[in-house]
């Protein structure tokens, strides 16, 4: 292989994904010099799946997520390719964006503030120093190549660079999580989730877009028939008519008679109890998110292999599925895949401070706030149900939940910060890995211009400087 180096950087973002993307155009626009390594052709993440980013908004309707998502949001919106940022009964908000065109905007948004974007590689070791960072080498086709920095932010998802750092992370659910969901299935009245248990981690998904929609069909049906849209009262939330029939783009779940009808013919195996969809900014066209495959360790390879396998045959058969049973969908066709199998749960960095189930249950807004987290606490379970229960309004995310305990120059960003399982079920989703993502790019830039560590960063500075930029970090 050959070995060359791509330089000397400030800031080394791994993971050009839902926090990535923002973690290195705000570390840029605050003027460190900064390298963004992504291991596919694309940035965004799920972002660029149609799937919708979840609680910009929180449950009483508050903006909590701001900054860069919000102009990127607002760019599309005005070229009608989002439906900006709607109201939604079960999931507090849905923010569309179209997939192919967010890909677009978030690669513009990059090389307008100066970041150096290496596409297809892959974090190969992380290079630590007496317990500092001090750069990456990575991998390319056959080319390895080295940097060095100063900051690293670990915006894989998975915690990737922080576990080859050696830093200390969390990875499952304890036992007394399967208690916190046992009391609450016995208030289920319509499914039984009782027989579902945590797993090590929550399942993994594939979702994909089906175009060809017949609307005007679909609603009609959904009108006739309210109850395919019941929620379990257990999750303490349900749609509306307005919302459903009003709204420019829903994300709507339901269609569990179709499945159990499926089920009994032989054309459906797959444990769930009902669909979940989304408007697309092209018309009739629906992202699909529905596939499910449990007990997988998100950090194995083999098994994820084996994992995304199974989730094309189960794409294969959901296709199959909405075309035969369910109403306006008799001449869908696939439209888009979702070009990598999606993680819920994964590797936490350990940080010098943790958001816990207690802060979810106080809905804590701490003073050293540096992001807001607006979306419910949603557990899918090992069988076929969900654990999902309405969060008030947004809790906060204080700085330190970001920065290493103990590698200095290491912060993370997304779903891999330091929190207990219960609180990654409210904060794994995109609103809060966007806000993240921004509020590490600056506190990252922030540690490069004051010459200082990323664990000594004046938090009161980091939120002067963030909400001067649009973010949000309080309600």
């Amino acid at each position: 292989m050959k070995f060359s180096s791509v330089g000397n950087y400030d800031v080394i973002v791994v993971g050009g994904g839902t926090a990535g993307v923002p973690a290195a155009i705000a570390a840029a626009r605050g003027g460190a010099k900064t390298l963004l390594v992504e291991r596919t052709s694309s940035l965004g993440g799920l972002m660029n799946t149609g799937m919708p980013a979840l609680g910009v908004l929180d449950r009483r309707q508050n903006k909590v997520v701001g900054g860069i998502i919000e102009e990127i949001v607002n760019d599309l919106k005005k070229e009608g390719r989002s439906f900006g940022n709607l109201r939604c009964p079960l999931h507090n908000s849905i923010t569309i964006v179209d997939p192919w065109w967010y890909r677009i905007a978030a690669s513009q948004k990059c090389l307008e503030a100066g970041v150096k974007v290496l596409y297809s590689t892959s974090l190969l070791d992380v290079e630590v120093e007496c317990a500092r960072i001090a750069g990456v080498s990575l991998l390319s086709g056959s080319h390895v190549y080295g940097a060095d920095c100063g900051i690293l932010i670990d915006a894989t998802g998975d915690a990737t660079a922080a576990y080859l750092a050696g830093a200390n992370y969390q990875m499952g659910q304890p036992e007394s999580l399967d208690g916190i969901i046992a009391e609450q299935a016995k208030k289920e009245s319509r499914y039984d989730i009782g027989h579902s248990k945590t797993g090590k981690v929550q399942p993994v998904s594939m979702t994909f877009c089906l175009g060809g929609v017949d609307t005007q069909r679909f609603m009609a049906y959904i009108k006739e028939h309210p109850e395919t849209y019941e929620s379990p009262k257990s999750y303490g939330m349900h749609y509306d008519e307005d919302y459903l029939f009003h709204s420019p783009a829903i994300y709507f779940t339901g269609f569990g008679e179709f499945i159990k009808r499926a089920a009994e013919n032989g054309d459906f195996d797959i444990p769930r109890d009902r669909v979940i969809l989304a408007t697309q900014p092209n018309k009739g066209e629906y992202l699909i998110n529905c596939s499910r495959v449990v007990d997988v360790d998100p950090t194995d390879p083999i098994e994820m292999s084996r994992a995304t396998d199974e989730l094309y045959r189960q794409v294969g058969m959901l296709a199959r599925f909405f075309k035969k049973y369910c109403p306006g969908f008799e001449e869908c066709y696939l439209t888009n895949i979702g070009p990598y199998t999606g993680v819920r749960e994964s590797r936490r960095v350990t940080g010098i401070k943790t958001v816990t189930k207690n802060d979810v249950d106080a809905l804590n807004i701490p003073d050293d706030c540096i992001a807001l987290g607006g979306y419910n606490c949603d557990i899918h379970l090992s069988g076929v149900g969900l654990y999902f229960q309405p969060v008030e309004h947004a809790i906060g995310i204080p700085y330190g939940a970001m920065v290493s305990n103990n590698i200095d120059g290491l912060i993370a960003t997304g779903r891999c910060i330091s929190v207990d399982s219960y609180a990654l079920a409210v904060l794994r989703v995109m609103g809060a890995c966007l806000a993240l993502g921004e509020a590490a790019g600056t506190a990252a830039a922030i540690a490069v211009k004051d010459g200082i560590s990323a664990a000594d960063v004046d938090v009161r500075k980091l939120q002067r400087t963030l909400c001067g930029n649009g973010a949000v970090v309080s309600i």
